[in-house]
């Protein structure tokens, strides 16, 4: 009875690694499928990347708006669970991100700063 018991226990931690694993397939999925729009829009410079590592609209114009927010709840997702497997806060990953984002962004992308203005790459 004993062993039913830890194979049980043992089979349910093992469907939750599978979830997660799952469900983290679908959002690099999500993400993958969304990022010719997301390249197109910052080569237009209708979106730019802010210091929290998101996507943010530079201009008035709203084209793909449903993309922005798709993208940055996935972003927040993924920070939220890089943050709860680190130990740290959500704002530290956030933070980090932007950094990484900002390094790798090409001439003329629009980044943020912490002050809240946009400037060109």
């Amino acid at each position: 009875m004993k062993r039913i018991a830890v194979l049980g226990i043992a089979l349910m931690i093992a469907s939750v690694f599978v979830a997660q694993g799952a469900f983290a397939n679908d959002i690099k999925q999500r993400m993958k499928q969304r990022l010719p729009v997301i390249v197109n829009m910052k080569s237009q410079g209708i979106v730019g990347e802010n210091a929290k590592g998101y996507l943010e609209f530079v201009t008035a114009a709203r084209a793909h708006a449903d993309v922005v927010a798709s993208e940055n709840r996935d972003r927040k997702t993924v920070y939220s669970a890089i943050a709860a497997q680190q130990g740290v806060g959500i704002a530290t990953v956030e933070k980090r991100r932007a950094l990484q984002i900002a390094n790798r962004a090409k001439k003329g992308e629009f980044l943020k700063n912490e002050s809240g203005a946009w400037y060109k790459k």
